[in-house]
């Protein structure tokens, strides 16, 4: 019984030896004799790896005779198997040459334009256009300007039309900023009253609009919405002494017509 217990330990002792946990070994790795940085070492029998810091230096776990894939986009590949010196030492040395990467050649055909097709492709493809889809326009042939027959009969092309519209719209604009203009200009009239118009500024009555009018582009509009009085009484004032609407330049107004 003793001796069946003892020859037990010893086998269990030597599984327990022979099953040693692997190490940590260090590395370097060169390329040229120039230490190498993002290198990357595989430990194909343990799935582990590193990538070599900016000195070319690394750890991993190893046993011996485990073999490491070295690998980086400007090395070679290369397998290195791990020695009973390396283990003892804990230390490995890996030397790679550099590789030129041969490109496979590359041939530059013309860019093809979105509405290209391809002959290989379509050489069977059904044909689609209006006559094949038999819609109702199919045989309708296209004319230079379409036109359109308006309420009162006349016949007129569309580009005359958008053209008219654009015509209108301008006008209707315009026609806007008048009646604005003429909104204020009424109210900077009713703010100072006539008064200010004859005794200040000797602007004969039936004409302050006029001289109003013809201050509009001194920025009068935009200094009444802007409440600046001081500043506008101060325009309408400097307008005035020149004015062919003051009393005195009547005569001048009336010869000049």
């Amino acid at each position: 019984m003793r001796n069946f217990l003892l020859i037990l330990f010893t086998l269990f002792s030597c599984v327990v030896f022979a099953q040693a946990p692997p190490k940590i070994i260090k590395g370097t790795v060169f390329i040229d004799s120039i230490p190498t940085q993002d290198v990357h070492i595989i430990n194909k029998k343990l799935a582990l790896g590193a990538i070599s810091n900016e000195n070319g230096q690394f750890e991993i776990l190893a046993e011996e005779n485990n073999i490491l894939l070295i690998s980086h986009l400007n090395l070679e590949y290369k397998e290195i198997t791990v020695s009973e010196e390396n283990i003892k030492a804990k230390n490995i040395v890996v030397y790679v040459d550099s590789k030129t990467h041969m490109l496979d050649e590359v041939v530059l055909e013309r860019k093809r334009g979105i509405f290209e097709t391809d002959d290989d492709i379509l050489t069977n493809a059904p044909i689609v256009n209006a006559k094949t889809l038999k819609l109702p326009y199919a045989n309708v042939i296209p004319k230079g300007d379409k036109t359109v027959k308006i309420e009162s009969g006349i016949t007129i092309g569309l580009s005359g039309l958008v053209n008219a519209l654009n015509g209108n719209n301008k006008k209707k604009k315009l026609l806007k900023k008048l009646k604005i203009e003429d909104e204020n200009i009424a109210n900077i009239r009713k703010h100072y009253t006539d008064g200010f118009f004859i005794r200040q500024l000797k602007i004969k009555e039936e004409h302050i609009n006029s001289f109003l009018e013809s201050c509009v582009s001194k920025g009068i509009i935009n200094l009444y919405r802007k409440d600046k009085v001081l500043e506008l009484t101060s325009v309408l004032i400097e307008n005035s002494k020149h004015s062919p609407y003051l009393l005195e330049n009547e005569h001048i107004r009336l010869s000049q017509k």
